[in-house]
């Protein structure tokens, strides 16, 4: 297997707790409309494997979490952290950016945001650009992960737990909620629907009002 990781190679990630393995697809997003700010995104299958094996591609087809904005792809490979186990064709949703929430903290510290939304609003991006932003409720966009970039260990460990909430385990049965990151990241998930729950439409996108379920202000 080709080392140099290219879009459509699929990415074999290590959950932890001895739950497995999880597997994403990885897109190059550089220069994909225009964009040249975050490099990485993948988007994690709702499949995960017990053991290091060889993975069969037609097993991996719908996605377990929103699109994500990858940081430190090369230490991550390069230490053997995740690996390449194979690849899958780009779709044409491969060549659009998600939408993607702006982090409230980002709302409260007025530093790099344009807007303040108005009572009760909250705001979202496209094209992975924080201008323009774009006002609408929670509720249409809850399940959209944040505008920036997660390390690896990061997303190891949402992953696990979003792999736990899929089974109906509670991830304090495993994690010490008690610990910062691990609260912060179960405060997250628990409050955010499994993408496989969600219409295909609503996977990297905000909810619109033509769609079920749109939220007005």
């Amino acid at each position: 297997m080709a080392k140099r990781l290219k879009s459509g190679h699929i990415l074999r990630i290590p959950l932890y707790h001895n739950w497995g393995f999880a597997y994403a697809k990885y897109v190059n997003v550089i220069g994909v409309q225009g964009n040249q700010s975050y490099p990485d995104l993948i988007k994690i299958f709702d499949y995960r494997s017990l053991v290091d094996e060889p993975i069969d591609a037609a097993l991996l087809h719908t996605y377990l979490m929103q699109p994500i904005l990858l940081a430190g792809r090369l230490p991550t490979l390069r230490h053997g952290f995740w690996s390449i186990v194979g690849a899958l064709p780009l779709l044409p949703e491969d060549d659009e950016l998600p939408d993607l929430r702006v982090d409230e903290s980002t709302i409260a510290d007025r530093m790099v945001i344009y807007q303040q939304p108005r009572p009760g609003a909250t705001l979202y991006t496209k094209n992975l650009e924080l201008r323009p932003q774009f006002e609408t409720s929670l509720a249409n966009v809850e399940h959209l992960e944040f505008l920036g970039a997660r390390g690896s260990g990061l997303i190891e460990i949402s992953a696990t737990m979003s792999f736990m909430l899929q089974d109906g385990v509670y991830p304090g049965d495993f994690f010490d909620l008690d610990d910062p990151t691990y609260k912060y990241e179960y405060g997250l998930l628990k409050s955010r629907p499994l993408a496989n729950s969600l219409p295909q439409e609503l996977y990297g996108r905000a909810r619109q009002p033509n769609q079920p379920g749109y939220v007005p202000l």
